[in-house]
């Protein structure tokens, strides 16, 4: 007669050992990081350049990414500009320092799908902009310039744009991660200065970007 038991004790074999699968998977992500932060470095002291990426991150966390990405070596880049001032009681304060585009980072780093998928394992890193695999690139060229508009004060809020947008116009967006795209407006705007909502055609979907209005050119 053949005895069968009812219950058994097993463990999952993730558990078994003292760390947890989060923490493995980071020193995974870390290391490839390293790596690749390595190869780029090397690759411009060569005289190469490598191309540039954007992160799509949690909002209000840029610089955090940032500055956790520049902590490993790996060259970032978030363009800022001068926000909103503040009206108070016939005062105005001066506004504070915010990104151009609200949630994008960018990466410099060597093009291979197994360095980019690094990146995914940082903290606020939703994704990275078309992908692992196929990722929208970025020239050297495109991000000094871009950069250089921020710091000039081009883009910021209270700038006066000669440019006025409704709901559905079609426009070109002249710099940034989305350089040479064409978009369309979703939030108006007839103040002349601040932020419109657009969507972009990107990848067969539409992805809303908040951008400021001096970003735009109408077509």
């Amino acid at each position: 007669m053949i005895m069968q038991r009812s219950t058994f004790t097993a463990s999952p074999i993730a558990l078994q050992g003292h760390d947890r699968f989060a923490d493995r998977m980071r020193r995974i992500s870390d290391g490839l990081l390293d790596e690749g932060a390595l190869l780029t470095a090397n690759l411009r002291i060569s005289g190469g350049r490598a191309p540039w990426f954007a992160l799509r991150v949690w909002t209000g966390r840029e610089k955090t990414v940032e500055k956790s990405l520049d902590a490993m070596g790996v060259r970032t880049l978030v363009p800022m500009r001068k926000g909103p001032d503040l009206r108070r009681r016939h005062r105005v304060v001066p506004g504070q320092m915010m990104p151009v585009i609200h949630g994008y980072v960018l990466v410099q780093m060597v093009a291979q799908a197994e360095y980019l998928a690094g990146l995914l394992g940082v903290e606020h890193v939703i994704d990275v902009l078309g992908g692992c695999d196929r990722p929208m690139r970025l020239s050297d060229k495109e991000v000094s310039r871009f950069s250089g508009l921020a710091r000039k004060g081009n883009f910021d809020w209270e700038r006066p744009v000669h440019l006025v947008v409704r709901t559905g116009d079609p426009v070109w967006i002249t710099a940034g991660p989305f350089c040479d795209r064409k978009a369309t407006v979703v939030t108006p705007s007839k103040k002349g200065r601040g932020d419109v909502v657009v969507s972009i055609d990107f990848m067969g979907g539409e992805v809303p970007v908040t951008v400021p209005l001096a970003l735009l050119k109408k077509l």
